[in-house]
């Protein structure tokens, strides 16, 4: 992908607010033009978002889950029936009540400045989507990607666990999971931001160690190289172009005691 001509100002980028958990090792986030907002991943204490959209004088007008999953407990229901907001889930998702179902490369036209992109990125469950974060920072510019919400999916130097739906789905769950990091990588700029639901705190384990190359048996000039880059499916890769960055916009902290994470 070509890098964006127009640059950003803080005028005119849309407005990134982390909503973080630290005992739990979550986050969720809102984001905002400054007149409506959307909502990726609310937890069930949705005080918390309406708090800040109030604060920043800003309508949300969609929540968007990227996986459900008895790992957490959402308030994206609650929160799309408190603000009269639009509920996406992947369609393929089965559930008892009323949503916006979405599925891959579905577009959400938020406002103006802002629209949504879903990606689908099964690996930590089969339905789990990304959602890409696209802007116009100008007038008459084209919309680009400046950030991606990676629910489970691409963490912080790692991807989310794909063992949770039991010993029978994890083989097909961790090709999944490596096929979806690379889509993110290839697809997306360098600069977007990595924003995932998840902290490194319930990262996926370490890959294990890389096999050492094979030794060879002519001249010199025919060794063998070794790659580059381990996955943590333990698969040989080449780094992908897109670099988990932690987002520099405002953290909300709960105030909660310490306590044990979960797993994810």
């Amino acid at each position: 992908m070509t890098s964006p001509t127009t640059p950003h100002t803080a005028a005119d980028a849309p407005v990134i607010v982390t909503i973080e958990t630290p005992t739990l090792g979550d986050r969720s986030y809102l984001v905002h033009d400054r007149q409506v907002g959307i909502v990726i991943d609310p937890q069930r204490d949705i005080d918390r978002v309406l708090s800040l959209a109030q604060e920043a004088g800003v309508n949300i007008t969609h929540v968007f889950e990227t996986h459900i999953h008895n790992d957490y407990v959402t308030g994206g229901l609650a929160l799309a029936r408190a603000t009269d907001a639009a509920y996406h889930i992947n369609a393929d998702d089965d559930v008892a009540y009323d949503r916006n179902p979405i599925r891959d490369n579905e577009v959400i036209e938020v406002s103006p400045t802002i629209r949504v992109r879903a990606i689908a990125t099964p690996g930590h469950t089969f339905t789990h989507l990304s959602y890409a974060l696209e802007a116009r920072v100008a007038d008459g510019a084209e919309f680009e990607a400046v950030g991606v919400f990676t629910g489970g999916s691409l963490l912080f130097g790692a991807t989310g666990r794909p063992d949770l739906l039991g010993e029978a789905h994890t083989h097909d769950l961790v090709h999944h999971q490596f096929a979806s990091a690379h889509r993110l990588a290839e697809d997306l700029p360098e600069q977007a931001q990595v924003l995932p639901r998840t902290g490194s705190a319930r990262s996926a384990p370490p890959a294990p160690p890389a096999a050492p190359p094979p030794r060879a048996s002519g001249p010199r000039s025919g060794r063998t190289r070794r790659s580059r880059r381990t996955s943590s499916a333990g698969s040989p890769t080449h780094s992908p172009a897109l670099t988990p960055t932690p987002p520099t916009t405002r953290t909300w902290n709960r105030r909660t005691p310490p306590g044990p994470a979960p797993p994810t």
